[in-house]
Order: C-alpha cells, then structure tokens, then sequence
C-alpha cells in the first residue's frame, strides 16, 4: 500500500509548558509522510514562538498565526491548509501515544477504505498514565443503528471527540464539514454532523493518543452559558438535518445531547467552589423552561430512541430522568444526581471504560 501524506494538525492556546513534548511525540513517529500544521490562536505565552522555532528547525512544520477565535475555528484554518488524504486532530497539551499511532490509523483506513478510523487512548498527567479508555465500537451495519450512536457519543463516548481519530479529507471536503464556533463542546457537534453523512467508520483497539488531564482547560472549567451552548447544539443540528432533506433523520443523537445536558448542568453546579444543590435545581429549572428541551424530556418519557440502546441499566436511567423532568421534579432529579455522584456511580462507570493495555 501507498503511505499516503497524513496532515496533522495542531491548534494551540497558552500550553507553552506541553507544545514541544506534543509535537515530539508526532516527530517520532514510525510513519515518515507527514506534515505538521501548528495553528497559534493569538495564543498570548510564549506558545507563538516556539511554534515559528519548531518550523525552523523541521521542513514538515507550517505555522498559521491567526486572530483567536476558539479550538473549532482554529482546526478549519488548519484543515484549509492540509494537503494530506487523512487529517488528525491533536489538542497542544495532548500527544500521540507510541510511536506506531498514526501508521496503525492509516493501515485500517486503508484496509476498510474508511471515512473515519478511531483509536482507543489513555489519560495522563504529571503523575499517572491511565489504562487503556477502549471504545467497545463494532465496524458494518451496526454502525447505522440508535444503539451505535449511543455507545459511541455518550455510553463510552470516542465519537464525540475530534483527537483520536483519522478523517478521511475527501469525505470531509465533500459534506464541507467544518468544525462549529461554539466555544465548547464543538467537537460532538462536528461528529455528529460527519454521523449524519454515513460515513464508514473502522476501529483499533491500539491507544493512539494520551488526553492530557489539565485542569486548566475549557473542559474542566466552569462554563457561564453552559444551557444556552449546549441547547444551540441540539436545534443546529436538527436544523441541519432538515436543510439536507432529512428531518429528524438522528433525531435520538439530539434527544440523548438534550438528556445528557441536564446531568451536565447539575455536575456543573455541584463542583466545588460552586453554590450546590440549589442552584442545581434552579438549572434544570431554567432548562426546563425551553420547549425544544420539554419536547425532547417528553419523548424519551415515552420511550422513543431508548427502546433501541441495548443497556438496560441506561434505558432505566434515562428513562427515570426524563419522566422526573417532564414532570418538573427538578428537585428530585437534582438530589437524584447529587446522590449518584455522592455514591461515585459516575467515576465508577468512567473506570469500567477502561482496560488494561495487552
């Protein structure tokens, strides 16, 4: 098989402490045709030059310096650069994991003429390096069905995420599918998207990318116009689906966004440092006020999408909250929720992701 150019392309923002590290990690690889694109988002460290020094010294690297306008915006501008036939995304403060990463990527795109090919991937920080977070993903048919969707953006969640995983560039350039400007959350919204256009999804169990634990990232930060973002989401993609003639065609990625929204927003407010469990309910009060939320509560109320997830222990827990929700019992949810991460039944079924690496 040809080794065809791989474009990997590297948005950075203030992460001067990890950028050399992240783009040692792509110099290192077993897989020699590559080009390195560094987009500095007006980044305001010392991130600007060490990205001009790094082009300096390696002829595969380009810098583009542009205006900051957010992790989605800076992607596409790498992505208009790309010349490659596949395109990787890797965040500044993150890295590949191993040296094979891309050249395994490659060799199941290539083997399954895939649109998009996903890898598992490890947590680290300065201290620890998680096992394996595998993505429990099948290839085929079953990609088409509710239950894939489910699994792959929410149960174990490898499809919401644009690192990790190999885009095929024809595929993306003819649905000119771009990442949305939303200020988080972007990289669901972009998957669900390429989701819509049925693309041939590939899987390896390999981990190909270790996901920097960095507090002092937008995921862990806590985010002021969380309902308004997350709500955006959902409608602009049931927009999309109706301006290519398909309304409603994913309508259960939607719902389940909606569903998952409203323990997101708890979670938020139950971090520490934040007002607790009032505020919490006052959440999912507000959210609740929404009708394009109200609708979508309902429909899950009623069973609709999640008869076709096979996890029972999901299809009660949805079930549950969202006919607690329809019903405005915005305090028992919250106190629902608060007791679930009181007993650390979240961080339990983030650690059953996991698995140890072969």
């Amino acid at each position: 098989m040809q080794n065809p150019i791989v474009s990997i392309v590297i948005p950075v923002y203030k992460t001067e402490e990890f950028l050399e590290k992240c783009v040692e990690s792509v110099l290192n690889q077993s897989y020699a045709n590559l080009e390195i694109i560094l987009v500095d988002d007006e980044s305001p460290d010392k991130s600007p030059e060490i990205c001009d020094r790094l082009s300096r010294e390696h002829a595969n690297i380009s810098v583009i310096h542009k205006k900051n306008q957010g992790l989605g915006m800076a992607r596409n501008s790498g992505m208009e650069k790309a010349s490659g036939k596949y395109i990787l995304f890797l965040d500044s403060d993150d890295k590949l994991d191993g040296e094979h990463a891309v050249e395994l990527l490659v060799r199941k795109a290539q083997e399954k003429d895939a649109d998009i090919t996903v890898g598992s991937f490890r947590r680290f920080n300065k201290t620890f390096v998680s096992e394996k977070n595998w993505h429990h993903l099948k290839e085929g048919e079953y990609t088409r069905t509710a239950d894939f969707r489910f699994k792959g953006f929410y149960q174990y969640g490898h499809l919401a995420y644009d690192w990790g995983k190999l885009y095929k560039m024809d595929f993306l350039k003819e649905h000119e599918l771009v990442c949305p400007a939303y200020p988080f959350t972007q990289d669901k919204a972009h998957n669900m998207r390429c989701c819509f256009w049925n693309p041939t999804y590939a899987f390896i169990d390999e981990s190909v990318m270790l996901y920097r634990v960095n507090e002092d990232s937008v995921t862990f930060k806590y985010k002021k116009k969380m309902e308004e973002v997350w709500v955006s989401i959902a409608k602009d993609f049931m927009q999309y689906q109706r301006e290519y003639g398909k309304k409603g065609y994913l309508a259960d990625l939607a719902a389940f966004h909606i569903f998952f929204g409203a323990f997101f927003l708890v979670k938020q407010e139950l971090q520490p440092n934040q007002a607790g469990w009032r505020d919490a309910r006052r959440a999912l009060k507000q959210y609740g006020k929404d009708p394009f939320v109200r609708s979508a509560m309902q429909a899950l109320a009623k069973g609709k999408f999640v008869r076709k997830i096979d996890s029972t222990a999901w299809k009660i827990v949805i079930w549950c909250g969202s006919v607690l929700f329809s019903f405005h019992a915005y305090s028992l949810m919250a106190a629902g929720i608060a007791l679930l991460r009181m007993l650390q039944v979240d961080s339990k079924i983030t650690k059953a992701r996991y698995r140890k690496v072969q």
